[in-house]
This record gives structure tokens, sequence and C-alpha cells, in this order.
């Protein structure tokens, strides 16, 4: 692992802070490392790289839609490379971490891939009261996640296995665990995105953030289609909570992302 891409989906700042602090802990033992997000990839950053790092959320034990469009229409910038795969998660997915190397065809190898939590971003929900963590335990998270990210480019670097998500057991737990039962929920739920028009100040915030052009203005409203990544990113970043996914719960305490730190 001499140049480093690492490529990654970020919904709302957990997978790039992770990035980020891959990215620094491999900067320190000599790797030129550069982070971009798939929204903003350039091909030609991929052309000198002998290791791809795919980093994304776990959503249900499934990787994220635009991700998965992602690597299907660039399969050519993982051929001959080394691959990594990073999911970040709120407590499990079983494969999680491995699932990004089934989608993808032609890499040289596998040689790593990781589990990292992270609080969850889901506030839509009335069982988000649960998940969602406080600012204490969000900031403890964060510390495990930047020690065990340490540890992993360590062992990386140094031909180490580090293979978390890997295996059958791995497989039937993020399978029967999560995916078979909520992939089909999750695909009824891309046209679900619902905006309150009554709530809704029209100032374009979700239209130009949205990672999947799934919202749009027109008409004086701001409406959404059937192509929901289910990132969470507009409903946590709506200044006045008017967007929600799951029921009619409107959003709790949005979720804001860990602070990132470039890498050098």
């Amino acid at each position: 692992m001499e140049k480093l891409l690492a490529l990654y989906f970020s919904g709302t700042g957990n997978t790039k802070y992770a990035v980020e602090r891959f990215c620094l802990e491999a900067t320190r033992l000599g790797v030129d490392c550069e982070a971009i997000s798939i929204e903003d990839f350039d091909a030609l950053k991929a052309c000198d790289a002998d290791t791809v790092l795919v980093a994304y959320p776990i959503h249900s034990s499934d990787i994220p839609l635009i991700l998965k469009q992602f690597i299907t229409k660039n399969q050519v910038i993982f051929r001959g490379k080394n691959l990594i795969t990073l999911a970040t998660q709120w407590k499990f997915s079983g494969d999680g971490g491995a699932l990004a190397a089934r989608y993808i065809r032609g890499y040289k190898k596998h040689i790593a891939s990781l589990h990292i939590n992270l609080p969850s971003n889901v506030s839509d929900w009335r069982i988000a009261r649960l998940l969602q963590s406080d600012a204490k335990e969000a900031g403890k998270m964060a510390t495990q996640a930047n020690v065990k990210i340490q540890r992993s480019v360590a062992k990386i670097a140094a031909g180490e296995k580090v293979a978390e998500g890997q295996g059958k057991l791995a497989f039937l737990a993020g399978y029967f665990g999560q995916r078979a039962y909520f992939s089909k929920i999750e695909r009824r739920m891309r046209d679900k995105l619902e905006i309150d028009d009554g709530l809704c100040v029209k100032c374009g915030k979700c239209v130009e953030l949205c990672p999947a052009n799934n919202i749009e203005a027109g008409n004086g409203k701001i409406t959404a289609k059937d192509k929901c990544t289910l990132c969470y990113r507009c409903i946590n970043i709506c200044p006045t909570k008017a967007i929600h996914l799951i029921g009619n719960q409107k959003p709790l305490t949005q979720y804001r992302g860990l602070p990132c730190k470039k890498s050098k």
C-alpha cells in the first residue's frame, strides 16, 4: 500500500469521519493518500493508485443504493488494484464490512475489511430515541473508532489480516439478521420521503445537498421523487424539521455528524 485512493459515500458525516481518520493514520505511515467522495469523483484520480479503499454507511446490513450504482458504473477503476472495504454502522451489520467487494469486479486482492461503530443518524422514528447517542456517548464512540482505525491501518500496512465481515458466518448474520427482511422494505421506502409543505420554508438546502437528485423545487413547492438513497442527509439538515421518511414522526434531535480531520 504505497498510494491509496479512498472513495466514500457519507450521508451525514460518519463515513467521511472514518475515512479522514483512516487517511490520517495511513499518511503518518508514509502512504500517499487521497480521500474523495463519490459525489465528487474524477476517474483520473484512480489511475496511479495501487490500492482503493471503498467506504460506506450500512443500511440494514446492505450498502447504499447510490454506492451500488457508482460501483456498477465505475468498475474499471478497481481493475488490478488492491481493495480495502470499510463500513460504518451503529452496532451490527454481520458482513457489512466486506459487502461492497461482492459488487466489485477485477480487483487484485481484497486485503482488508473493517467495521467502525459510530452514532446512528436515524432521527425520524420513534425507536430512534433508543438509537440516538448523546454528546458523551458520541464522543466515546468516536474515540473508540479512532483507536480501532489506528490499529487497523497499522496492521494493514504490516501485511497482517484484517477481515471483519468476511466468511460464511458473517454472511449468514448479515443476511438473516437484517438484509433478508429489510431489503424489500428499503426498496418500498425509496418513494416514501415526505416534505411537510406547512413547515417547509423553501430554502432549497435539501435540493442542493441531496446526493441522489431525489428532491426538486418547482411551482412554489419542494417535492421528493422515487429514488431516495435513504442517507438521511436532508432530514438532518432541514432547518424546520419539515422532512421525514419513516411514519409521520418529525426528527427528534437532528444528527449533524462528527467533526472531520483532514488528511495531510
